[in-house]
């Protein structure tokens, strides 16, 4: 096996994952991790709360389409969350 890890539009080995984490402060939109790391910790927290009228919903609007619709929105708000710390994170590091 090879020891590169290919991702797309990129050519770089398992050692420089560092530099894509730069890469990542470097980046047009870095300004925009803190906001996006508080809104997506709002988001999260609004998630959570949500869990007292899932049950409701599912018996309005049917079980699948209700817990699709959560899964969905719960991994968005976890992938804004874990940009913006990864960003936050690589900012301040430097």
């Amino acid at each position: 096996m090879s020891s590169v890890y290919f991702e797309s539009n990129s050519n770089l080995t398992v050692t420089d994952r560092d530099r894509r984490s730069s890469a990542l402060a470097d980046s047009s939109i870095a300004p925009l991790a803190t906001p996006g790391l508080i809104l997506g910790v709002v988001l999260l927290g609004l998630g959570l709360a949500a869990l007292l009228r899932l049950g409701d919903w599912a018996g309005n609007y049917g079980s699948v389409l209700v817990v699709l619709a959560y899964v969905l929105y719960m991994a968005a708000t976890a992938r804004l969350v874990l940009w913006g710390g990864t960003t936050v994170w690589s900012l301040h590091r430097r």
